[in-house]
């Protein structure tokens, strides 16, 4: 599978939250994520790896999830990524663990999502930065019709991965985000 997707950033989420509401979008996830990523050792993990891995887990349901290398499309970004649940995180550390595999970096957020059409939008709120939406949708023409639904166009988007995100553009620590 391939996700084509967007970063908006420095969005009001109430505002947006609202938005999608009046347009009746389906509020379909209201959590706290925490994302623990893993990588083969040795790996700088500043950009070189080839591939990723995360465990994350909201309320009582986590997932495994391998990620590919981003190809950038416009503003967008394409990945290819293989999803699973797993009945335990920490069960799914310690195989990935066993692999030879190391946890290099941990983050928790805030997340409201919501389904419109063939939409998905995620709110996210990391510890010590603005809030942003994530659009993905079928392709880059696509998700720029979100961003112009919802008024957006003269925010500035992010079609890097969320690490560049939080590190180059507010210079925080991705590896260790808590709130």
């Amino acid at each position: 599978m391939h996700e084509v997707e967007t970063k908006v950033l420095n969005i009001d989420a109430k505002e947006i939250s609202q938005k999608l509401a009046a347009l009746g979008a389906e509020k379909v996830q209201d959590t706290k994520l925490i994302v623990d990523w893993y990588g083969p050792k040795g790996l700088t993990h500043n950009g070189d790896d080839p591939w990723f891995l995360r465990v994350r887990t909201e309320n009582d349901k986590s997932e495994l999830t391998w990620k590919g290398i981003s190809n950038h499309i416009g503003q967008s970004r394409q990945t290819e990524e293989i999803n699973f649940m797993v009945s335990s995180p920490e069960r799914a550390g310690e195989f990935l663990r066993a692999l030879n595999l190391e946890p290099y970096a941990h983050q928790e957020k805030l997340r409201t999502s919501f389904i419109y059409k063939d939409w998905r939008f995620d709110i996210d709120q990391y510890p010590g930065m603005p809030a942003f939406v994530e659009i993905e949708g079928k392709s880059n023409e696509h998700v720029a019709e979100a961003i112009k639904l919802l008024g957006l166009e003269n925010n500035k988007t992010w079609n890097k991965g969320e690490r560049m995100l939080v590190q180059d553009e507010y210079k925080l620590n991705w590896f260790e985000m808590k709130f």
